[in-house]
């Protein structure tokens, strides 16, 4: 079950007769969530699916955990803590016709190894439940992955590859962007997915999750601490940072739906490095924390599935870019995740 709402409301003053948009993000407690919360205050606007820019009149932040309400001097932000695996609680987030659906939530790929029954109702059941109660038409923004590519890759991955997920995960996100885009064709949302690299740098304490595994090779090095990569040196990852991303997930809602390709899915564009890279951008950004390799198998066999380089014919006409080097991926972590 979940618990009653929580809200917290600052000044709502909005020029009268303006039109106004209502948001919703699942996963509202998660770094992600956090920084595109944080980023869409700043905006104040978005652009509906008719071209008009309309004012952020509301945010809503979904998740298992309590999430952080951001201060705001124009909207109301609001908390609703609950289990998207309970079909109530995804029921209720449906029920209050949001304009605007950022769809962050997931378990992630250890987590859906070991529980797949589960996972599928956080990752794909809940996406199915807001979508199919949806009555306004919503534009639904999606964060799909990297790990829906699999097998035996080329050097480089475009939008249009066949997917072949080797992953639980990666066939959730999978089946999502198939969801999003038969709705869309039906009129029932204006639906686009965006396929994220490994995205870095995840604040905090270490998580159980590849991706934080990854982002602790620099993380904890900035933060003095010494750390043995899980990854050999000369492995080559791709990777985006939180800033990037948040910038993206923008651009994709505000982007005329003619614009996106049928499946309204592409890649984010990566920018690749290796753990050495990695090592040498750490001391040119002042990191004191000392980085040794010491490769754990399973996890480098994980990253090793996924595509090496990570490109996109269409997100540079959308504005979607790479990160310019590692060092503006650090850069980023120091302004905004410490």
């Amino acid at each position: 079950m979940f618990r009653a709402r929580e809200e917290t409301r600052h000044d709502t003053t909005i020029a009268q007769g303006a039109r106004m948009t209502r948001v919703l993000i699942t996963g509202g407690a998660g770094f992600l969530g956090q920084r595109l919360a944080r980023a869409l205050l700043a905006a104040g606007q978005l652009t509906g699916s008719d071209g008009t820019r309309r004012d952020i009149a509301g945010i809503v932040l979904a998740d298992i955990a309590p999430a952080d309400l951001p201060p705001s001097a124009g909207t109301a932000v609001e908390r609703r803590q609950g289990d998207l695996s309970d079909p109530a609680f995804v029921q209720a987030l449906a029920d209050e016709g949001f304009d605007t659906i950022f769809h962050l939530a997931s378990l992630l790929t250890l987590q859906a190894e070991q529980d797949p029954a589960r996972a599928f109702a956080v990752n794909v059941e809940s996406l199915r439940r807001l979508i199919e109660a949806a009555t306004t038409r919503p534009k639904v923004v999606f964060t799909s992955s990297i790990a829906i590519f699999g097998g035996a890759l080329p050097d480089e991955v475009g939008d249009d590859l066949n997917p072949v997920p080797t992953t639980t995960y990666g066939i959730h996100k999978a089946i999502n962007e198939l969801l999003i885009a038969d709705h869309s064709r039906h009129g029932r949302i204006d639906g686009r997915s965006l396929r994220l690299p490994i995205v870095l740098i995840r604040p905090g304490a270490p998580q159980p999750a590849v991706s934080d595994r990854v982002a602790a090779i620099a993380r904890e090095p900035m933060n003095g601490q010494d750390i043995a990569s899980p990854l050999p040196g000369d492995m080559p990852v791709p990777v985006v940072s939180v800033g990037r991303v948040v910038d993206a997930l923008i651009r994709l809602h505000d982007a005329p739906a003619e614009g996106l390709p049928p499946k309204r899915a592409f890649n984010l564009p990566a920018l690749t490095v290796t753990g050495a890279e990695m090592q040498a951008a750490v001391r040119r950004m002042g990191g004191t924390g000392a980085i040794t390799f010491a490769p754990d198998p399973a996890l480098a066999a994980i990253v090793a599935g996924w595509p090496r380089r990570f490109t996109s014919a269409v997100a540079p006409g959308l504005g979607i870019g790479p990160d310019a080097d590692f060092d503006a991926i650090i850069a980023d972590y120091l302004d905004h995740g410490i």
